[in-house]
């Protein structure tokens, strides 16, 4: 018969490592404090209506990710919302200047041929075109926004069960919001026109020698870009607006029996949609997802380790977007960025949510399922 200390040899030992309970308890800290943070931001992205009741996410990244720079930049910015593509019909350099005899004499030939072409359109009953003149500073843009409206509506009017009277109005909707982006526009000539010159006065300051050699030169370069940029954002909005009372008219058009039909009212939205935007409005949804629930988990203590490498990720994203080797990156928070980091890597590394947090409840379940032996 086995003695008592042949039978204590038999039991398998495991030998651990003696963690003292003041690094339990910062490691606790840690995970509460970041946990705590992230959870703080997420929420700010969230705002509440009490008349609805409802809480919407009421933030976007698209901001940040207009700034990218680096490497990682032009694939950032071909995925974001480009309102009917202002950047590269909008933003270009124009050098403002009078124009020559030749441009006068072929922009009034030009409003003849316009006016005679749309009193023989109205004459035939026909839908009569709505153009810019070609030597305006917005011209391009001013013709893309006006065609885009055009296709929207186009598509509303195939909708099923519109009838003639619906899709007179849409035409007549449509018409209107057009000449209130004319006038709009034309209000701003002057001011756009100045704008697309400095523009034209960036690209040569930039193109200039010793610009991309001298530290002054590029701040200086950095500033103006910079100004230069916001000063269209009124602009912008402000078709948007425009935009947006083109959509409501649009839906005011559905008859009460349309406007209770989901299936009508779910295709209107698709039609109105933009595909940027909407896109965008996922990548928001997903930001604020991603930060509140890394948040939730550190501070309950659970799938630590999964929370702290979204963490990571997440951040690290941030910082792909404005490396800090990168001349003119924003690196304000890039230092504590990487802080933040090195903490949610302590968290990853040391599984903190076995100690105060649901993940040793886990643990011990896992441990009785799979047979895991406990270490003495």
């Amino acid at each position: 018969m086995a003695t008592s200390a042949e039978r204590a040899a038999a039991v398998p030992v495991r030998r651990v490592a003696y963690i003292p309970t003041g690094l339990i308890i910062a490691l606790v800290l840690l995970r509460l404090c970041a946990g705590w943070h992230f959870w703080r931001e997420g929420t700010k992205k969230l705002a509440y209506n009490p008349a609805t009741g409802r809480t919407t996410v009421a933030f976007s990244a698209e901001p940040m990710l207009r700034l990218a720079v680096g490497p990682l930049a032009p694939t950032i910015k071909e995925e974001l919302p480009n309102f009917h593509d202002w950047e590269s019909l909008l933003a270009k350099p124009w050098v403002l200047r009078p124009m020559t005899d030749k441009e006068q004499a072929e922009l009034e030939k030009w409003e003849r041929d316009y006016a005679a072409r749309r009193a023989a359109a109205k004459k035939k009953g026909e839908e009569p075109p709505f153009e810019f003149q070609p030597q305006l500073p917005y011209a391009e843009w001013g013709t893309r926004v006006s065609d885009d409206w055009k296709a929207t509506v186009d598509a509303f009017k195939q909708l099923p069960d519109m009838s003639d009277a619906q899709k007179k109005a849409a035409d007549e909707a449509l018409a209107a919001r057009q000449e209130q982006l004319k006038d709009y526009l034309t209000s701003q000539a002057k001011e756009i026109g100045e704008w697309k010159n400095e523009l034209a006065r960036l690209r040569d300051w930039e193109a200039g020698a010793g610009a991309e050699s001298i530290p002054f030169e590029m701040n200086r370069i950095k500033e103006k870009r910079s100004e230069t940029a916001a000063a269209s954002a009124p602009w912008i909005e402000q078709v948007r607006t425009i935009e947006r009372g083109l959509n409501r008219d649009l839906r005011q058009i559905l008859n009460a029996e349309q406007a209770k039909n989901r299936g009508i009212t779910e295709q209107v939205d698709s039609v109105l949609a933009d595909a940027g935007d909407v896109r965008m409005h996922r990548v928001n949804v997903a930001v604020t997802c991603l930060v509140i629930g890394v948040g939730v988990c550190l501070v309950l203590g659970l799938f630590t380790r999964l929370a702290a490498a979204l963490g990571i990720l997440f951040l690290l994203a941030v910082i792909a977007t404005q490396p800090p080797w990168v001349a003119g990156a924003k690196t304000e928070v890039f230092y504590y960025q990487v802080v933040e980091i090195a903490g949610l890597l302590v968290l990853f590394a040391s599984a903190a949510g076995r100690w105060a947090g649901l993940d040793f409840f886990i643990r011990a379940l896992l441990g009785k399922c799979c047979g895991r032996k406990e270490p003495v």
